[in-house]
């Protein structure tokens, strides 16, 4: 059996080895990013808007939480990890 993910690109992470996936829902499909923090992701997203009118917005961004794409909001960044990165 293949290793191979078999999920389309929109599903699947493909930032790499650093930064964490995100993807953010654009006018004609998702945006796939790859960005240090949510803040960082969304400037990422707004550089994909060429007319100059378009404002890209935290409520349009999913990140990667290990298993699948989950709205910003929802997801819990530091979960088992306490605030200096020290596993608790």
């Amino acid at each position: 059996m293949s290793n191979f993910d078999q999920r389309p690109a929109h599903d699947r992470p493909l930032a790499i080895t650093g930064l964490t996936s995100y993807r953010y829902r654009g006018r004609y499909g998702w945006i796939m990013i790859g960005a240090r923090d949510h803040d960082d992701a969304v400037r990422e997203a707004a550089r994909s808007f060429s007319d100059g009118r378009t404002v890209a917005t935290i409520e349009n961004l999913q990140v990667w939480d290990g298993d699948e794409y989950v709205p910003v909001e929802d997801y819990d960044c530091y979960g088992d990890w306490d605030h200096d990165g020290a596993r608790t």
